[in-house]
């Protein structure tokens, strides 16, 4: 009998000396060298020992010359999305990009033309914003309401929006990035509908996908009949395995013509296919050895976003979203000053670096992120200290 293997996630891994962005990069956006951590949205939770194996393996060979798409790579892509989201997908719909973001400009690229108009539903990552802008395409932002600490649609607005003729293309985080909203199945029934009504495609970003806390679930947009002709959704193993750095990312397109205009656009660029470790580390990831590490993975999280939660829910005139997904908190702090004066006490009096909401555009202003993806004795003083600097707010 196969023993199992029990992942310990308590313990923390030095990241110093890997040129870390989240660690790296302290000084330059914090003006600190030393504060903590909790911005970037990766984990400090290490990537599992099998998939590490998997990459060792590959580097006891010398040549790391050009490689195919094996197709591994795309068993591993069909399996991961029926087992884990139940959507039954073709190898032939499958490409390969380095990042979700590369995914996000190319749809733009090939969905729109200059002068023409992206939806978004906001606060959302910032690059649903940069990509639009530095592609010379306009912003059509349809602010998330806010009811009962959770984010929601307001679909009379979006429709509103969707209907305007410029508006060509919708990116739709999903889950949702702030905030951690899994948007239910009649949620995304009526952003898709609202799509094919208007003609406009719509992108579903689904890197989050994996990490949903029950009794939440996640709904991809793959299992929308209605959303065959319209849907291009990108995914990748950076979140849910802690391997954003080598750049292994997927798109599902089953509409022939739209995902043909999709792969000339990264023809152009040159940018569809990934390199030699990130084929080696889908084809291994997405098995059930990584559903298993998941699974264990999702308890762990789901705690450490609980307790964040609880704590700072304690804080007077401090609101926070608990996510039904991700691994990260959306704390309103704006009873306590305007966000460059709740910048500068959480890094000079409370020591902790967080993303702060004008990442996400206009309506985050005032709003911070919080990375809960780190071992809990490193986690949870980081977060007392928040609560015992704005407790005496």
């Amino acid at each position: 009998m196969e023993k199992k293997i029990v992942y310990d996630f308590d313990m923390p891994v030095s990241r110093l000396g890997t040129h870390a962005e989240k660690y790296e990069a302290r000084e330059r956006f914090f003006g600190k060298a030393d504060v903590e951590p909790f911005w970037v949205a990766d984990m400090d939770l290490p990537t599992p020992e099998f998939l590490v194996e998997k990459l060792r393996a590959r580097t006891g060979h010398p040549m790391f010359g050009y490689t195919e798409q094996y197709d591994e790579v795309f068993d591993a892509v069909q399996w991961w999305m029926k087992n884990e989201h139940q959507a039954e997908i073709e190898s032939a719909w499958i490409s390969l990009s380095p990042s979700v973001v590369t995914t996000i400009s190319m749809a733009i690229q090939c969905c729109t033309e200059e002068g023409e108009a992206v939806a978004v539903l906001s606060p959302v990552y910032g690059p649903f914003f940069t990509c639009t802008k530095i592609n010379k395409r306009k912003i059509a932002d349809v602010p998330l309401c806010v009811e009962n600490a959770k984010f929601e649609i307001d679909f009379q607005a979006l429709e509103k929006t969707l209907s305007r003729p410029e508006v060509k293309l919708m990116l739709m985080c999903n889950p949702q990035n702030p905030g951690g909203r899994a948007w239910s199945f009649q949620c995304l029934e009526k952003v898709v509908a609202l799509c094919v009504k208007y003609r406009v495609i719509l992108l579903s970003d689904e890197i989050h996908s994996d990490i949903v806390y029950a009794p939440a679930k996640h709904r991809s947009v793959l299992n929308l009949p209605a959303a065959d002709e319209i849907a291009v959704v990108a995914h990748s193993i950076g979140k849910t395995f802690n391997t954003s750095g080598l750049q292994s990312s997927f798109v599902v397109i089953k509409n022939p013509k739209l995902r043909s205009a999709f792969r000339r656009a990264q023809d152009r660029a040159h940018c569809g296919d990934i390199n030699l470790f990130g084929k080696a580390a889908l084809a291994s990831a997405l098995s059930p050895a990584g559903a298993e590490y998941k699974r264990q993975l999702l308890v762990y999280l789901h705690e450490n976003t609980r307790q964040v939660c609880a704590r700072l829910n304690q804080v007077e005139n401090l609101t926070v979203m608990e996510p039904e997904a991700t691994f990260l908190v959306w704390s309103d702090f704006r009873a306590f000053g305007d966000w460059q004066t709740v910048f500068r006490k959480l890094i000079n009096e409370a020591n902790v670096a967080l993303s702060g909401g004008n990442f996400f555009g206009p309506a985050g202003e005032g709003w911070f992120r919080i990375n809960c993806a780190h071992p809990r004795s490193v986690l949870l003083p980081a977060v007392e200290r928040i609560v015992d600097i704005f407790s005496g707010a």
